[in-house]
């Protein structure tokens, strides 16, 4: 149920990214504040399912006159500027009101001699320094407590100043326990000096500050080995180590007093920049940065060339453009060969430059590809051959280093470029290749499981090649198929006798 024909149009049209949406009445006046992952999905639901929602939601969605969007680089970060919109605005229909606990921040005490980190939920003091947001306290504990035994530091309230001759004050010179697990190295006690014990505290803010990608890339390849040796305990602590990762890895750029206006000239200020330090790296090419800016990304996703895919993502002025992501089903190989797969994806792409599509019609005017040497040769030789003058760059596997290929008479040479850690062009680049990967191994993931259940059903006598179709399509997996309803399966099956036969043989399979 739509109020109005233009709100139907503002829906149709919000975008696919993460981000706030606030609902305004025909005053002006702010109805409601919330956010989502993605935006459309999130707003259709309040009109398409307008029945199943609750009353008091249903007497919001009647008065809603139009909807204004703020997207964000991350889910976290609109979280953050939900919590600042609700406070601004006080919406009527945003029952419960946020406050600070939502995010925390780490702070170091720089006038001591010998720093602690605390992790507080305000910034109240202009004499220590302080390293946040982050959503939550939970992964900056773990991760704490995981770099001080590398790192150690300590915990105390105790008062330790360095003297001007080398030797140490404390208000308690015993050390204590975590002195003896080795976790604090106890300079209470002179066992460090100042200097020594500020590098360590040096190194942990580092790597809250920097590239943390190698070490994700370390444990995730840890975590797999776990697996397949059946240590599933250590799998399972290694993989929440990764997801703690994944938080503090974000880029989150929310205060406390960051409305919807200062994020988003903050915002683009920052893409602007992302663009310029990402393009100067990029000097052999004669790029001139536009409104309207457009990069294509192509990763391929494959399991020993079985159910290969390719992706293809899409940012405009530095920023994710959903609606024009696309995907490619790989149809000549299925041995491993990414160097012949990501070829397929991009000659599949340039020939639909014709296409009314226009995520196709209008040609990027950057091109990456997810992946070293072999992969970018490919795509430069096929640009080659189609004769067409697009820059073209390879983003390597690890540490994003960046790839140009160059034509020395007749022979192919690369440059390697590589970004500062933390800077905005690096996190752009991160951004880009972690979409693009996400993107095809989603793609490779369904298109596996849906393998994995038309082999199950081929073994299932009576079943045919339409009918098994029919069952993908409608419940996607051997667990829909189990939960799916007598009425609904005799949709598809028709015959009682044949969907019992279906039920005894899935039953089987646990």
């Amino acid at each position: 149920m739509y109020p109005s024909v233009e709100l139907q149009n503002i829906v149709k049209n919000s975008p696919f990214s993460p981000g706030c949406y606030i609902y305004r009445d025909k005053h002006g006046t702010v109805l409601y504040v919330g956010k989502a992952k993605i935006i459309r999905k999130r707003i259709k639901s309040y009109f398409d399912g307008f029945e199943r929602q609750e009353t008091k939601i249903q007497r919001m969605v009647k008065q809603i006159s139009t909807i204004e969007f703020v997207t964000t680089d991350s889910e976290l970060e609109a979280l953050l500027l939900e919590t600042n919109l609700i406070k601004k605005y006080r919406p009527k229909y945003n029952s419960r009101m946020k406050d600070d606990k939502n995010y925390i921040w780490l702070k170091i005490d720089t006038r001591s001699d010998f720093p602690t980190f605390r992790v507080v939920r305000e910034v109240d003091s202009r004499s220590a320094e302080y390293i946040g947001p982050f959503p939550n306290t939970l992964p900056v504990k773990r991760i704490l407590s995981g770099l001080r035994r590398i790192y150690p530091y300590r915990t105390c309230n105790r008062k330790i100043v360095q003297n001007s001759d080398g030797s140490i004050s404390s208000s308690d010179a015993k050390p204590c326990l975590y002195y003896y697990l080795g976790l604090c190295q106890a300079p209470c006690a002179g066992m460090i000096q100042k200097k020594d014990y500020r590098t360590n505290i040096s190194r942990i803010k580092s790597y809250f500050l920097s590239d943390k990608e190698t070490l994700k890339q370390e444990l995730e390849s840890e975590m797999k080995k776990a697996a397949s040796e059946h240590n599933f305990e250590l799998a399972a602590e290694l993989r929440d180590k990764s997801r703690d990762l994944d938080i503090l890895s974000q880029r989150i750029r929310v205060r406390d007093n960051t409305d919807e206006n200062e994020y988003r000239k903050t915002r683009e200020q920052k893409l602007n920049l992302a663009m310029q330090e990402l393009t100067s790296k990029l000097d052999v090419f004669d790029i001139q940065v536009k409104k309207g800016f457009k990069i294509e990304c192509f990763d391929i996703s494959n399991i020993q060339g079985k159910y290969a895919v390719a992706s293809m993502v899409v940012f405009i002025d530095a920023k994710a453009d959903k609606g024009k992501y696309r995907k490619f089903r790989i149809q000549t190989k299925d041995t491993p060969d990414d160097f012949a797969m990501m070829k397929e994806a991009l000659s599949r792409r340039f020939k639909k430059q014709s296409s009314k599509d226009d995520s196709f019609s209008r040609m990027p005017d950057l091109l990456i590809v997810d992946g070293g040497k072999g992969q970018l040769s490919t795509a430069f030789n096929l640009l080659q051959e189609l004769g067409i003058s697009i820059p073209v760059i390879g983003l390597a596997k690890r540490m994003e280093e960046i790839f140009i290929p160059v034509d020395k008479d007749g022979e192919l040479t690369f440059l390697k470029r590589t970004l500062k850690a933390g800077s905005e062009g690096k996190f752009l680049i991160q951004r880009i290749r972690d979409e693009s990967h996400r993107f095809a191994i989603t793609y490779h993931r369904s298109l596996r499981a849906k393998g994995q259940l038309a082999s199950n059903l081929d073994m299932l006598p009576g079943i045919g090649a339409i009918t098994k179709k029919n069952l993908l399509r409608a419940f996607g997996s051997i667990e829909g198929i189990k939960k799916a309803s007598e009425s609904d399966l005799l949709q598809i099956i028709k015959h009682k006798k044949r969907l019992q036969t279906l039920r005894d043989f899935l039953n089987s399979k646990k």
